[in-house]
């Protein structure tokens, strides 16, 4: 064991880098973001081994070794949390508990200290951490079939007739309702507050638009009162910039009472941009919001799609 530490705190730094560089941004698919946090269990999942290497430590009794390799890992996990800050990564509690998780896949499935457990004992907390991982892997493996969908449905962005809400980021509440929808019996329900802007925003679609020349989506005011949505699209260059208001495309609607189709033509998207064309090949989100509601109103959406 000793003979391999040294290649195990070389293999083990090159990893800790990942945790500071690379990996999903802001845009990156759904599928991707939560794959990568799958690394956390790996990463933990091997740091045991580190720790096992010291022969001071494996003279220890087994619940000194668990409770060493436990707090080890907790201590560890904060560290690194604290430091993304630094790197403009935000810290993610969910990140914790899997890095238990894998500390607990070393010392259920992996190393010698499991001898010493109860066999009854460790065969539930293997199946307590086998049911954990599932529920880890499930995202990944919904958000796989969703992109899926989103690409065979394409140019339709969002129709909601499927399970759909996660291609949507709100700052209030979104929901689906039944019942409601302007093409089907389906539609997403967002609740718009009083902040300076509140909105919702479509971010996981296919990007590329080129061949499309309209841009399209159903809006709903169940309200008497007229309601001022702005609807705002951007592309890929604009999210490495200072992302100014002028450097995307900005349009406000004034939507009275009851279901209202809007057509927005791709080439005023293209144009919008001061100084430039935007890229149509790289849209990377499309956001509705309003500005300064004197009260909270509701709005529905449907139909959100290209048009040729």
């Amino acid at each position: 064991m000793k003979k391999h530490r040294h290649i195990l705190i070389l293999a083990m730094a090159l990893l800790t880098v990942l945790f500071f560089i690379g990996g999903p941004d802001y845009h990156s698919s759904r599928s991707f973001k939560h794959f990568w946090n799958l690394g956390h269990i790996l990463y933990f999942s091997l740091f045991p081994f580190l720790i096992v290497s010291f022969e001071c430590f494996r003279k220890q009794k087994p619940i000194t070794q668990v409770s060493i390799i436990i707090l080890a890992a907790l201590l560890l996990g904060i560290l690194v949390e604290l430091g993304q800050s630094a790197f403009s990564r935000t810290p993610d509690t969910g990140d914790l508990f899997r890095n238990l998780i894998g500390a607990g896949v070393a010392l259920c499935f992996l190393l010698p200290v499991r001898k010493g457990f109860p066999s009854k004992l460790l065969r539930l907390l293997q199946l307590i951490l086998i049911i954990l991982i599932g529920l880890q892997i499930r995202p990944i493996a919904v958000a796989l079939i969703d992109e899926q969908h989103a690409r065979n449905e394409f140019p339709v962005l969002s129709d909601f007739q499927s399970a759909q809400l996660d291609r949507w980021e709100g700052g209030g509440a979104i929901s689906i309702e039944k019942d409601i929808g302007s093409r089907g019996n389906r539609a997403m329900r967002a609740d718009l507050d009083t902040q300076l802007y509140s909105g919702f925003t479509l971010k996981y679609f296919p990007r590329n638009w080129k061949g499309y020349q309209w841009f399209q989506f159903r809006i709903y005011n169940p309200s008497e009162e007229v309601i001022r949505i702005t609807c705002r699209i951007h592309d890929k260059l604009h999210t490495q910039g200072p992302q100014l208001y002028a450097d995307r495309f900005n349009r406000t609607q004034s939507i009275p009472v009851g279901w209202h189709t809007i057509t927005i033509p791709l080439d005023d998207v293209r144009m919008a941009p001061a100084g430039r064309e935007m890229d149509i090949s790289q849209i990377y989100a499309v956001g509705f919001f309003a500005t300064q509601l004197p009260h909270p109103r509701t709005i529905y959406i449907d139909d959100v799609r290209l048009i040729k």
